[in-house]
């Protein structure tokens, strides 16, 4: 080949990605505590997966998982898992302890959360006109 030769260049095709679905979930011990979280993985690697609390991943007994709300926006799913960490903080079953949450709010303008409380005796909420509220005892007695 000399200089004068153009290299003709062939583009790879891109491999069709799946899109990522957006899961929120909630997996609960036999004892009724239960962590909040979120995923993005595949629906096969999901299917294992319990949490990245250290509370689940030393736990070796079985473990039962519940998906609460599934999104095809990351910042809607990550909004709502907070939403429902923050609802279930004072709930002593509830074992998540640590929250991160960095969101551009443009990409929420669409969302709207949603009512949901854990399988346990909810009698430490209360639902106002369709959201749950953590019952203080001086306040609704």
């Amino acid at each position: 080949m000399n200089e004068e030769t153009n290299m003709i260049t062939k583009r790879r095709k891109k491999k069709s990605k799946e899109k990522k679905v957006h899961r929120v979930y909630c997996t609960y011990f036999p004892d009724k505590r239960y962590y909040i979280g979120y995923s993005c993985k595949s629906e096969k690697l999901f299917e294992k997966y319990y949490g990245s609390s250290t509370l689940v991943k030393e736990h070796t007994g079985d473990l039962e998982k519940e998906v609460i709300a599934v999104y095809t926006n990351k910042n809607e799913a990550k909004i709502q898992e907070f939403l429902l960490q923050w609802q279930c903080r004072h709930d002593d079953l509830c074992l998540n302890d640590m929250i991160h949450i960095r969101l551009r709010l443009k990409y929420l303008t669409e969302f709207t959360p949603i009512v949901w409380a854990p399988r346990h005796d909810t009698s430490t909420f209360v639902n106002i006109n369709g959201r749950y509220y953590h019952r203080h005892p001086q306040k609704y007695s």
